[in-house]
C-alpha cells in the first residue's frame, strides 16, 4: 500500500482551483490529452450535440471541448470563473459567448439550452447549488453530460506507475486514484442527476482508453494538476523530473498509460415543461 501524506480536501482545491489553473493557461492546454472519441460519439447520437445546437459548457477551461463542439455546429456559451482562463478561451474559441464567473452565481435563464456540458469540471462545483441548476438550465426535453478523465485506471496495470512508485515513495504524486472516489461513485452521481437535478434517462458510461504520452507531454500533464502545481518548487520539480526521465530511460521517450472516463448523461423531463 502506498504511503501518502495528508492531501488537501476537494472544497480546499475547489476554492484554489480558481485561481490556480489560470496562472499558466498556454501550459495547461499543452498538458490535457483529448477525450475519447465515444464521449463525442455519445453527446451526438445521445444528446443531440451538432449544427445549431444551443450549448452551455460549465468550466471549459482552455475550450478544448468547446472548440469541438463549435467544430460540429454548435453555439457554445462558457461559463468560466479563472478570469485569465477566460480571457485565454477567448482566443482559442472565437465565437464562444463567455461568463467570467461560477456556474453557481451565473445568471442563466432556465429552460435556455438544448445541452449542459462538464468535462472534469463539475467536481468544482458546489453540488447541492450546480446539480438543481444544471436540471433547469435545460429546456425540456434537453440533456446534461458531465464527464471525467483520471489520469489513471484502478483495474489496469501500469508499469510507469510502478516505477514511479519505486522511485518517488508515490505512484500518484497528483493523487488521481486517492481523490477519483466523487467522480467514479455512479450510484452517487446518478443519484444526484435524478433527486437532486430531476433529470430522468439517467446513466452513466466508463470508458477504458490507453494515452499515448511523450516525455514531454507526459510532463506537461502532470505540470497541469493542481496537486502538483500547489507543492513547493523544488519538489514539483523533481517529481516532473523524475517523470521525464523515466519516461526517456525506460519506456523510449513514449509512455502507454492506462486512463478512465466516466460520463453521465440525463435528459430533463418534458412533462416538467
Amino acid at each position: 500500500m502506498e504511503r501518502r501524506q495528508e492531501s488537501p480536501t476537494l472544497e480546499s482545491l475547489r476554492m484554489a482551483a480558481r485561481a490556480t489553473y489560470g496562472a499558466d493557461a498556454a501550459g495547461y492546454d499543452a498538458g490535457r490529452p483529448e477525450y475519447p472519441a465515444e464521449v463525442y460519439e455519445v453527446l451526438v447520437d445521445r444528446c443531440g450535440l451538432g449544427p445549431g445546437a444551443c450549448v452551455l459548457e460549465i468550466g471549459p477551461g482552455t475550450g478544448r471541448v468547446t472548440r469541438r463542439m463549435l467544430a460540429l455546429g454548435a453555439r457554445v456559451v462558457a461559463v468560466e470563473p479563472d478570469a485569465a482562463m477566460a480571457a485565454y478561451l477567448a482566443q482559442a474559441a472565437a465565437g464562444t459567448s463567455i461568463i467570467n464567473d461560477t456556474f453557481e452565481a451565473a445568471d442563466l435563464p432556465d429552460g435556455q439550452f438544448d445541452l449542459a456540458v462538464a468535462a472534469t469540471s463539475f467536481h468544482w462545483v458546489d453540488q447541492g447549488t450546480g446539480v438543481p441548476k444544471l436540471g433547469r438550465v435545460v429546456r425540456p426535453g434537453g440533456w446534461a453530460a458531465l464527464w471525467w478523465t483520471i489520469f489513471d485506471d484502478p483495474e489496469s496495470d501500469d508499469p510507469f506507475r510502478q516505477i514511479l512508485q519505486e522511485r518517488l515513495g508515490d505512484g500518484d504524486p497528483a493523487g488521481q486514484r486517492h481523490r477519483s472516489g466523487f467522480q467514479l461513485d455512479t450510484a452517487a452521481r446518478c443519484g444526484d442527476l435524478a433527486r437532486l437535478g430531476g433529470l430522468t434517462d439517467v446513466s452513466s458510461r466508463l470508458v477504458h482508453w490507453t494515452a499515448r504520452l511523450t516525455s514531454a507531454e507526459l510532463r506537461a500533464l502532470y505540470a497541469s494538476q493542481i496537486e502538483i502545481r500547489q507543492r513547493p518548487q523544488a519538489e514539483r520539480d523533481h517529481i516532473l523530473d523524475t517523470m521525464e526521465t523515466i519516461a526517456e530511460t525506460v519506456f523510449g521517450g513514449v509512455v502507454h498509460r492506462p486512463f478512465v472516463t466516466m460520463l453521465y448523461t440525463g435528459r430533463r423531463p418534458v412533462q416538467n415543461a
